[in-house]
């Protein structure tokens, strides 16, 4: 130890271990202080919360450097830690006879340590505590070291450019976001999820090869994250929270701090980003997709996904909206799990929908204009199996393919360029490749000789496009004379990339044409071979299908006796159903809707008899189970038909719901009597609605015809209230048909139709349209007791209060009602 204080001042080392020893306490109470702040704040931004965290780790910092600067200056030899007074209390008094003796026995026994023997003995052990943190801190201080070379390093290794597509997209963001400094994109051989590093010229990196499997939704959501950091100098902030878990590593609380710092920056981030993107949802999917396919970051770099699941579902629950279950740990759980599974699986189930499969060319569908991107390579054995994929303004494609290792230049171990030349073109790709795995880009360049060859036999669209798929089919001239001598004269360049597409090899159209003069005779055209090739149906499965009896099999049959996997065993399995004259449309019925032989023989078993293949059909289409059938018999329905039985189905008649209408009486329902009450929604509660109203010998035919007409509880309890009481089924039947609600009676009622009226009288004053506010006019000029036929007699024959006035002005005076109908009908208009 003391070569160690012979290297430092003495003074140094005390101010350090004393430094240390405070920053203990300080940290901690820090700590306590932040915590309570963040948890009264959590209603509030993440970015208020991210200032409180990164304030706290500031504090820690003034607080040891307070600390250091006191205790440098005052040089003590011991601290009283029982003082908070000023420096000249803590330095050692070797005279205070208050704190004479070290050790003093306790009332128990046991020896008590008085403050002036701590501190002396936290003297005595300074040099070992500086000594321990100073080799802590070297530690950790020569990983961020190497973190930030590493950085560094990254930024000048292994980098391509991505396609213009992306930088434009990226380049539109950056204008929206206000950012002034230039921001490259690159895909990196070395790193495996996104992340932004660099301040002032920063840079956001992608795996090689992920950008162009991302969704232009996807990939903008991740790029407006980066630039939420870049527009945060969340870059610098995060070297100065390394610089400080490096000084303070040996305290639990800086982890703690340091960590919500990490958390609420990613959320502030995540807040910025979806403000830039607008889309949340598609935000969140983002960050799901990533995850799945990130390592753990370094840590002076920025991350576009959290590394652990539980701050993945934080960002998630924050960037939806979605409050946390706070009830039971059960609820945390199941809340979790639903928001990780939701996401993950449209994550998945987009990704699979977007990205082309790599198996075959079938995937290289529309290439455009983009004959450039990336490639991942892997050396086995003879062959090297190559990933390749693009992405343009006008395309987005991949394709998987194995190469024979003879057919590149030398493949490189250090950076450096390799060709891979075919009769249609030539592949340059620039990369490495490492452990016979290998990655970089990769460029396309059509052979323009073969391009005017393919023009000169007659091909016409001879483009970089359709070269592209020759090339990874490896058709050339001699592909080409073959099928002009296989009699396909007259392709054009649309037909010929299409058999390139789907890899149809001379064997394969030697094979084809062998299939369609079985089937019909000629020979396939370039369409049918595509069809063929598409649903991998071989001369092997038609030489099957020609053994199951069926004649004249047409090639749309062949197809869709693959597809639905119809082979000679299923065949015969329908004979055996009983089933011998078949046709190859009821077979294929028969296999669309699963028809098995356990199936019939439960439909025979509960005693269905002389069943068709219509009939199997049509049982199945409507999901007609055995045990239902038998349920239906033990009900009464002995002779149910199989229509009946297809009917009750149709229409959800179950054996449940036929119990509780005969559990109200109705014992004697038929087939048509259920299916009506199912066609019109009747279920037990609206019969029993309607018993409330009043209406309790209710038959089939009454519940069906109330339901039709719309009659409720609610109009039934006005009539009642307005003094018609006595209404039957007819009566309510009648007067919903007309309209006639309670509206229309209150009016009948104001208009002075003080004596009982009668249904029929009612009706037919809705029905000729006897208007109150007439008859109210009538009443005015004198006729007090107008009856409803006097009503309904004026109004068919249009005698107005104005025609009576008329008729008075002209003498007519005296008359009673009947009479002004009487002059109506005779004289009409006629009366001037």
């Amino acid at each position: 130890m003391n070569t160690f204080q012979f290297i430092f001042p003495e003074n140094l080392v005390e101010a350090l271990g004393w430094t240390i020893l405070h920053v203990l306490w300080q940290a901690t109470l820090i700590a306590i202080f932040t915590g309570l702040s963040l948890l009264a704040l959590r209603n509030k931004s993440a970015q208020v919360r991210y200032w409180v965290a990164n304030a706290a780790l500031l504090s820690i910092l003034v607080a040891a450097i307070i600390t250091f600067g006191q205790y440098y200056e005052a040089n003590p030899t011991y601290l009283d830690l029982g003082e908070a007074g000023s420096l000249s209390n803590q330095i050692s008094q070797p005279n205070n006879l208050a704190q004479q003796d070290a050790i003093s026995p306790g009332a128990t026994g046991f020896y008590i340590w008085d403050k002036q023997s701590v501190a002396d003995y936290f003297n005595q052990h300074l040099p070992l505590i500086v000594l321990l943190w100073l080799l802590g801190m070297a530690v950790l201080m020569l990983r961020l070291l190497g973190n930030i070379g590493y950085v560094y390093y990254l930024k000048n290794h292994m980098n391509f450019p991505t396609e213009d597509f992306w930088t434009e997209m990226l380049s539109k963001l950056v204008s929206k976001s206000g950012i002034d400094k230039t921001i490259h994109l690159v895909e990196s051989a070395l790193v495996r999820t996104p992340i932004v590093v660099g301040y002032l010229k920063p840079v956001i990196m992608f795996p090689i090869g992920m950008i162009n499997r991302l969704d232009p939704s996807e990939a903008e959501a991740i790029f407006a994250h980066e630039l939420a950091h870049i527009l945060r100098h969340d870059y610098l902030v995060n070297l100065f929270q390394s610089l400080l878990e490096t000084l303070f590593y040996f305290h639990p609380a800086v982890w703690w701090i340091s960590a919500q710092v990490r958390h609420e920056r990613e959320i502030a981030a995540d807040d910025l980003a979806v403000g830039l993107t607008g889309n949340s949802i598609e935000y969140a999917k983002a960050l799901v997709l990533i995850q799945d396919m990130a390592f753990m970051p370094v840590s002076p770099s920025l991350a576009f996904a959290g590394t652990r699941k539980k701050e993945l579902l934080l960002r998630v629950q924050n960037i939806l909206r979605i409050k946390s279950p706070k009830n039971i740990a059960m609820e945390k759980i199941i809340g979790a799990l639903t928001i990780l599974l939701v996401l993950l699986g449209l994550g998945y189930a987009q990704s699979m929908d977007k990205l082309p499969g790599i198996e075959n060319l079938s995937s290289l569908i529309n290439i455009g204009d983009g004959r450039s991107g990336v490639w991942e390579g892997k050396i086995e054995n003879e062959q090297v199996c190559m990933t390749l994929s693009s992405r343009s303004f006008n395309s987005q494609w991949m394709n998987g393919s194995c190469f024979s290792k003879s057919e590149f230049s030398a493949l490189p171990t250090q950076e450096g360029e390799f060709t891979l030349s075919r009769e249609a073109g030539l592949i340059t790709f620039k990369g490495k490749f490492e452990n016979n795995e290998g990655y970089g880009r990769f460029k396309f360049e059509g052979n323009q000789s073969f391009a005017e060859w393919l023009s000169q036999q007659g091909l016409d669209d001879v483009n970089d496009d359709m070269l592209l798929h020759l090339f990874f089919a490896n058709f050339g001239k001699e592909y080409v004379q073959f099928l002009k001598e296989a009699g396909y004269d007259n392709i054009d360049g649309g037909e010929l990339q299409n058999l390139a597409i789907h890899e149809i090899t001379p064997a394969k159209i030697t094979e084809f044409q062998q299939v369609v003069a079985q089937l019909h005779g000629g020979k396939p055209d370039i369409e049918e071979m595509i069809t063929l090739q598409i649903h991998e149906i071989d001369k092997d499965f038609v030489d099957q299908m020609s053994k199951t009896g069926f004649k004249d099999l047409s090639l749309d049959d062949i197809m869709n006796a693959k597809i639905h996997e119809i082979d000679p065993a299923y065949v015969k399995q329908c004979y055996e159903m009983g089933f011998a004259d078949l046709s190859f449309d009821e077979v294929l019925n028969f296999k669309i809707h699963e028809i098995t032989p356990q199936y019939l023989a439960e439909l025979k078993k509960a005693g269905l008899s002389s069943l068709s293949a219509d009939d199997i059909v049509n049982m199945s289409i409507h999901e007609v189970s055995a045990s239902t059938i038998a349920e239906f018999k033990k009900m009464g329905f002995e002779d149910i038909s199989n229509d009946d039985i297809i009917n009750f189905n149709i229409h959800e008649v179950t054996p449940a719901i036929v119990a509780e209408f005969k559990k109200m009486g109705f014992e004697d329902m038929s087939v048509d009597d259920l299916v009506n009450f199912s066609i019109h929604d009747i279920s037990p509660a609206t019969v029993d609605g309607f018993r409330k109203m009043g209406f309790t010998d209710l038959s089939t035919d009454d519940v069906v015809n109330l339901s039709i007409h719309e009659v409720n509880p609610e109009t039934v309890m006005e009539f009642r209230k307005m003094g018609f009481t006595d209404l039957s089924v007819d009566d309510m039947v009648n007067l919903s048909i007309h309209e006639v609600d309670a509206d229309f009676l209150a009016q009948i009622k104001k208009a002075g139709f003080s004596d009982k009226l009668s249904n029929d009288d009612i009706v037919n004053m809705r029905i000729h349209d006897v208007s109150p506010e007439r008859v109210m006019e009538f009443r005015k000029l004198g006729f007090k007791n107008i009856s409803a036929d006097e009503a309904v007699n004026l109004q068919i024959h249009d005698v107005t209060p104005g025609f009576i006035e008329k008729m008075r002005s002209k003498g007519f005076k005296d008359l009673d009602l009947d009479e002004y109908i009487n002059l109506k009908i005779q004289y009409g208009e006629k009366i001037n």
